[in-house]
């Protein structure tokens, strides 16, 4: 099946030698100042007919043993899927993970907005003013202001102005944990 053209045999020397030939006939000057078009055009043609067919053959070659691997072996074909799929698990269950984190955050987030939203703007409690984004009593991710607390804080300071802050102080916090 694979027609070899050296004398050794080696087909991956083989598909080396026509990738070298496609580019070779591409980058050597003399030929091109010499050569007509059409004889460029036939001699990139035939180089690359001829690299595409090795790579098939290749292709070929190494799809006949992994049929002969798995044939014989059919353990380790089903060790190496197994091996993919926990890979895959994994990489998944961390995406969930961060997802979660990220919905928590910002059930916290609207938890705080909404409760303050219910209370009176100047009840005396401490705002986010003052705070320093970090874990708070609200959850990892959540700054330490945010901990239901109603808005305003000894200046009184109306709720929009409060949820502007928060929003700031978590579009920080977030560039810091990036």
């Amino acid at each position: 099946m694979a027609t070899t053209t050296n004398g050794n045999g080696n087909l991956v020397d083989e598909f080396e030698e026509a990738f070298q030939s496609c580019l070779s006939v591409l980058t050597k000057e003399e030929a091109l100042a010499t050569m007509e078009k059409d004889e460029i055009k036939a001699e990139v043609d035939h180089s690359i007919l001829r690299f595409l067919d090795l790579a098939r053959q290749m292709e070929a070659f190494f799809l006949q043993k992994r049929f002969l691997l798995s044939a014989l072996k059919p353990e380790l074909v089903v060790r190496e899927d197994t091996n993919d799929l926990k890979v895959e698990l994994a990489r998944k269950e961390e995406l969930l993970k961060r997802h979660h984190e990220k919905i928590a955050m910002w059930q916290n987030l609207l938890a705080d907005l909404q409760g303050w939203a219910k209370s009176p703007a100047g009840a005396g409690a401490q705002g986010p003013a003052g705070s320093t984004p970090g874990p708070g009593p609200g959850g990892p991710g959540t700054p330490s202001g945010m901990n239901g607390a109603p808005p305003g804080g000894p200046s009184g300071t109306p709720p929009q102005a409060t949820a502007a802050m928060i929003q700031q102080q978590l579009q920080q916090q977030q560039q810091q944990q990036q």
